[in-house]
């Protein structure tokens, strides 16, 4: 369907009521899409009864089926109005073409009506804005931790040089990560929460997680609770189901799965301004540090990219980490400036 040419919607009006509640659902309407769902408002009251029934259907499957997914209940929404009987649409601001023949206080009252219903268009275009879901992107500086609560009283915290956009959904909460690293504590509520890193989709059952956007592959950990992770949006294929204390690498090319022998808690070093790593890459270590300093370190070569450490320091001390490197003997290390160079010897 294109919702800027309303007169080519299909369905009864009652349909119509529920495809402009779903676009309405999906994001902030364009200027053209925002004066056709006006105009197509302003038509008839048929219309705005129609609309304010599929918010109305919205609440009540909502709140019947808490567990169900956005699709199945769409599919519900569209079934309701698909049921509903096709309704004479009566334009709003016709002029008045009724017969003699009908009583003038049928005819109060049909005008009465008309005239509520005008003002509820008035109104709902007046409100339109806060019965939009909102996207909102909020991000932590270079060196900066910065904790969140959202709408729904999930609390995050964001990793330094980290960036999430929110979606606070009629019948979900989407988060995608876009950079860096986020940890989720999840408030309760009936809307499913589902984290987006790529083509990866982490589905919260009531937890606290961590969740790494990283050069090679996307590292989640369970703190408390459980979360599915899925790959892919209209083919979606469930890669794992991890428990309290789990944690795990996904590669962002292949999708595949590895678990990491770590306790779940060292993922949340970052918050008390720690990097720790356990048989890591170089390259995935010098990202972290590079999110909190101002001296940035670089790889030279591949093989010193690939090389693995073990350790924790202080993710604002690049002077320890320099003298990490140094002193290990597969690694050449040189300063310039703000630039750490590190070379395979």
């Amino acid at each position: 369907m294109n919702p800027d040419i309303t007169d080519c919607m299909d369905g009864s009006v009652a349909e119509q009521g529920v495809q402009w509640f779903l676009i309405n659902r999906d994001g902030a309407l364009s200027d053209v899409q925002r004066r056709a769902f006006l105009a197509w408002l302003r038509r008839s009251p048929e219309h705005v009864r129609a609309y304010l029934r599929a918010l109305d259907l919205h609440r009540q499957v909502g709140e019947a089926m808490p567990a169900a997914s956005s699709d199945l209940l769409e599919g519900m929404l569209m079934e309701a109005g698909a049921r509903r009987p096709t309704a004479k649409v009566v334009p709003l601001f016709a002029r008045n073409a009724a017969s003699s023949a009908v009583p003038a206080r049928r005819g109060r009252r049909r005008w009465a009506a008309l005239a509520a219903a005008a003002c509820l268009v008035l109104v709902l275009g007046a409100s339109l804005s806060r019965l939009w879901p909102q996207e909102q992107v909020l991000a932590a500086g270079h060196g900066e931790l910065r904790e969140l609560v959202l709408a729904d009283r999930t609390e995050v915290r964001l990793n330094a040089d980290s960036a999430i956009r929110v979606r606070m959904g009629w019948l979900d909460r989407r988060v995608e990560l876009l950079r860096g690293e986020a940890s989720f504590d999840v408030a309760p509520d009936r809307r499913a929460f589902e984290v987006q890193v790529g083509e990866l989709r982490v589905r919260d059952i009531g937890t606290v997680f961590d969740v790494s956007r990283r050069l090679q592959n996307t590292r989640i950990g369970v703190v408390s609770g459980e979360v599915e992770v899925w790959r892919g949006d209209s083919d979606q294929q469930r890669l794992a189901s991890l428990i309290a204390g789990r944690v795990v690498l996904v590669d962002n090319d292949t999708g595949a799965v590895q678990p990491l022998d770590m306790p779940a808690s060292m993922l949340l070093d970052w918050q008390h301004r720690k990097v720790s790593f356990l048989d890591e890459r170089l390259d995935e270590v010098a990202a972290a540090f590079n999110r909190h300093n101002r001296v940035q370190v670089v790889i030279e070569d591949d093989a010193a990219a690939a090389m693995r450490l073990s350790g924790s320091l202080d993710a604002d001390r690049i002077v320890a980490l320099q003298a990490f490197l140094a002193r290990d003997p597969r690694f050449k290390v040189q300063r310039r400036g703000d630039t750490v160079h590190v070379h395979s010897r």
